[in-house]
């Protein structure tokens, strides 16, 4: 029966992967040469007035366009195409064969997940695209392996600080899984050489807030944008030549003077629901009895680890406006981590406490319908100030038609 579980369940994840790809393709396509939000913006910061914030992969793309004579759109266009394409096939290669029960289907179906960014199209080519194929290509190999290490510890994690510093957050889930890979039992040595091992993301994260961007370095930075490429340099891109938005006292009074506490409250609701199956496959997870002498072993489940892991991203709500995309970054970290963990034995999931949930006793055609309503009957909105939005199943369609069929016909 699990087995049958697993093989339809996988099925029906591809199909909806390529669907996904399908629509992602689309509108990415067709809002590189009309668009105007940070999904584009954010890409145009580069090296031009000297070294800023995130702006390695804008370097790397206006040389591309310079040396292949395209337009920097169209250069855009193609490294958002190749991340996104790439991350979500890996997607479905990761998660074959894990849909073991009720709870895994529905964290992994999660509307805050893999859906979220076609769902709402002004976050679907943000630069977390490239953080999420790092990330994952990681998980796919062997971690052990000091090659491995090497290559992504010095080279590529560095790399994912200096595409968006912020996900130096989120880097107590690749701590996390070092815990159990690297089978650290206690605040030794092992622990401290794993701690030293992420001293050059370090490095990054103190240099680029001690090296604060330039008035004069954004003048040039935006004409030779002007200039070069017919571009101007706007919304995130203009976002790093603010010398103010540098300073988090400065980002969190602009973010207090628009705070309401009804956004926290819908906010906490947002969480609460998005993150539910994942949170019920914590607590019904503990270490594997192999593993039974590591740190981690020493809480009762597997759920006070992730919260850990988890916390220091809140502070992100604090100085930024987009909260739902800091909750999808925080789901998709914690998703994939805990997806490797039972990929590779680490933890085991309690069939037992599985199977006497609430979910897995609902008759076939209760937990369809439930499946329905909560995969894809709403999902968060792109920024704190607006609603949750309803029916992507409907919507995300629905606006093929509008941008290709009814505008194009």
């Amino acid at each position: 029966m699990i087995e049958n579980l697993k093989k339809n369940w996988s099925y029906y994840f591809k199909i909806y992967i390529l669907v996904l790809i399908f629509f992602g393709i689309f509108f990415l396509y067709s809002k590189h040469d009309v668009g105007n939000d940070s999904s584009l913006s954010d890409w145009l910061i580069n090296y031009e007035g000297g070294f800023v914030r995130r702006g390695l992969i804008g370097e790397i793309i206006t040389n591309f366009s310079t040396i292949f004579n395209f337009k920097l759109r169209d250069s855009i266009l193609i490294f958002q195409l190749f991340f996104f394409t790439s991350y979500y096939f890996l997607i479905i290669l990761f998660c074959k064969n894990l849909f073991r029960n009720r709870l895994i289907i529905l964290a992994i179906f999660s509307p805050i997940f893999i859906l979220y960014p076609v769902a709402e199209i002004e976050v679907l080519g943000r630069k977390e695209l490239i953080i999420f194929t790092i990330f994952l290509s990681y998980l796919f190999f062997d971690i052990r392996n000091l090659k491995i290490q090497f290559i992504f510890k010095l080279i590529l994690f560095p790399i994912s600080i200096l595409t968006w510093e912020p996900v130096f957050l989120f880097f107590t889930f690749l701590f996390l899984i070092d815990v159990f890979v690297f089978q650290v039992k206690n605040f030794d040595k092992k622990f401290y050489y794993i701690l030293l091992s992420y001293s050059v993301s370090i490095f990054f994260v103190v240099f680029i807030y001690l090296n604060p961007f330039s008035v004069e370095n954004y003048t040039i930075m935006s004409d030779f944008l002007k200039n070069q490429f017919g571009e101007r340099c706007y919304m995130s891109c203009h976002y790093v030549g603010n010398q103010s938005s540098n300073s988090f006292s400065e980002l969190y009074k602009d973010f207090s003077d628009k705070f309401k506490f009804t956004y926290a409250l819908r906010y906490f609701f947002i969480i609460l629901v998005g993150f539910y199956p994942l949170y019920l496959i914590t607590i019904y997870s503990k270490v594997t009895s192999k593993k039974k002498e590591l740190i981690i072993s020493k809480f009762r489940n597997l759920f006070y680890p992730f919260l850990l892991a988890f916390l220091p991203s809140t502070v992100l709500y604090l100085v930024m406006y987009d909260w739902a995309r800091v909750v999808h970054i925080s789901y998709t970290f914690s998703i994939l981590t805990f997806l490797y963990l039972i990929k590779e034995n680490f933890i085991e999931l309690s069939n037992q406490k599985v199977q006497t949930s609430y979910i897995s006793k609902l008759p076939k055609k209760f937990f369809i319908i439930v499946f329905f309503i909560f995969a894809f009957g709403w999902n968060p909105k792109v920024v704190m100030v607006d609603d949750v939005a309803s029916k992507p199943i409907y919507a995300t369609p629905y606006k093929f038609y509008k941008y290709f069929i009814r505008d194009k016909f």
